[in-house]
């Protein structure tokens, strides 16, 4: 894997040299930047293209969000995830149309910081097991009322594809192997398919996910 570059915004310093310090431990990750303010963030974003940014949600000078919109307007390809010590639907509803992609809390492992890291990465929108329960809610409340959509919704373009292979039979080692991803990360996406799909073991989720019609 070839080095992977970060930058870490957030005007709290114990917070930013804890968050720097989990990455810098990691092999192949490196921060290159950091920013006390979302004015540095966005300067240090254009001098450095990081592969990834860590942005917390409160900051003079330009918040998060805003950051997140001025750094992917000047790079419509940035990877960006917010980091928050607040669990708050509209900030969630504003982090998802500033189009960052994630929104974690910062009260979140290593572990978790590095996989949702690898995700973002491929192309995913990632987000803490908290935030994700937030969003299901979220979606399920509003459309109890209209009778639109369906959870399956929810589900990102890997989730799908994972799901496909589950209904499938196939074991987490089979579908790591034919995706080229490690058999954690895909009993990862099958645990949040679950909670997702709100089913309790696979038999279940192959279940619900056939008479659906999500895959």
């Amino acid at each position: 894997m070839s080095n992977i570059r970060i930058l870490v915004a957030d005007d709290h310093s114990v917070v930013r040299y804890g968050l720097t310090t989990i990455l810098n431990s990691v092999k192949n990750f490196s921060v290159v930047a950091e920013a006390s303010s979302g004015g540095d963030a966005l300067e240090l974003y254009k001098a450095h293209k990081p592969d990834v940014c860590f942005l917390d949600i409160s900051m003079p000078d330009m918040d998060g969000i805003e950051t997140s919109t001025s750094i992917l307007a000047f790079d419509p390809n940035a990877k960006i995830i917010i980091m928050t010590i607040h669990l708050s639907e509209e900030y969630l509803n504003k982090v998802l149309a500033a189009g960052a992609s994630g929104y974690m809390l910062k009260s979140s492992g290593k572990v978790e910081i590095i996989e949702n890291i690898s995700k973002v990465l491929d192309g995913e929108r990632v987000f803490s097991k908290a935030v994700s329960e937030l969003l299901t809610r979220s979606f399920l409340n509003r459309h109890e009322t209209n009778g639109k959509a369906s959870v399956g919704e929810l589900l990102t373009k890997r989730e799908r594809e994972i799901l496909k292979h589950i209904t499938e039979g196939k074991t987490n080692q089979a579908i790591a192997d034919q995706l080229y991803i490690s058999p954690r990360t895909v009993e990862t996406h099958r645990a949040n398919l679950m909670q997702k799909l709100q089913v309790k073991n696979t038999a279940a989720l192959v279940r619900k996910a056939l008479r659906e019609n999500m895959v």
